[in-house]
């Protein structure tokens, strides 16, 4: 059964184009049945294969996608080509027809688009890259004016389902205290991701920003939820800029 794809309704530019996968359909068995998109999560190796040829078939992608390593950082890097090995949380890429893949259970996949349609970009941030600034180093490497930026932040963990300790309170705390909502246990917040990503995102001059609000926590037959499961798998939310007719003639 092929994996399950959904197309991302965004502003981005037409030339733009954006999907994410469910964990509905695919290879995979066990605790990771059945789409899963990581080599790095215990999965058969062969079977996650089957689930990217199966991603790339039905988009017809004239290039693999780039799969980051992601290692929980701040790291971000240049993506020229499909056999990139990168090892990092955020890449970018000017390419045409090279697609940037971001995997993710609970933490934001984050899709960036430049106004012109001539610049894409990735972005894995949980609460350590986004204490770390990810989205800040991004918006720096990616050197695009910040008014000019689209993103798309996708299927995450609800603060309903996230509850974090003073450890990680007291970092995101001086950033703003506004995506915090106490718990009936003493020291205990909900901490709401998207809110944290969409304020850093406004802060920085970032004026579209489109929120996926589907909770991967709370729909467990669409997503897979690291809180919920512990060992699973991850969906894929995948980027690419559709190259020119011109481009594809000899």
């Amino acid at each position: 059964m092929e994996v399950q794809i959904r197309k991302i309704a965004w502003g981005a530019p037409k030339n733009i184009v954006a999907y994410h996968t469910t964990k509905i359909g695919g290879y995979s068995e066990g605790i990771f049945k059945s789409s899963n998109m990581s080599l790095d999560v215990g999965d058969n190796p062969k079977n996650v294969k089957k689930n990217r040829d199966s991603l790339a078939k039905q988009l017809s992608l004239q290039q693999k996608p780039v799969f980051m390593k992601q290692i929980h950082s701040a790291s971000i890097r240049i993506a020229n080509s499909s056999s990139d090995n990168l090892v990092c949380d955020s890449c970018y890429t000017s390419v045409k027809g090279l697609p940037l893949a971001v995997l993710s259970a609970d933490c934001l996949p984050i899709l960036v688009a430049s106004e012109d349609g001539k610049k894409i970009g990735v972005i894995h941030a949980g609460w350590r890259g986004l204490c770390n600034g990810i989205v800040q180093k991004f918006i720096k490497r990616f050197s695009v004016d910040a008014k000019d930026m689209i993103v798309w932040i996708g299927p995450s963990i609800n603060p309903e389902n996230y509850i974090i300790r003073e450890d990680v309170f007291s970092k995101l705390s001086k950033i703003s205290t506004k995506f915090f909502s106490r718990t009936k246990d003493v020291g205990a917040w909900h901490l709401d991701l998207k809110y944290v990503a969409k304020i850093i995102l406004k802060q920085e001059g970032v004026k579209k920003v489109f929120l996926e609000n589907l909770c991967t926590y709370e729909n467990s037959d669409l997503y897979y939820s690291f809180r919920r499961d512990n060992q699973t798998g991850r969906i894929a939310s995948v980027i690419w800029i559709e190259p020119d007719q011109d481009d594809n003639q000899d």
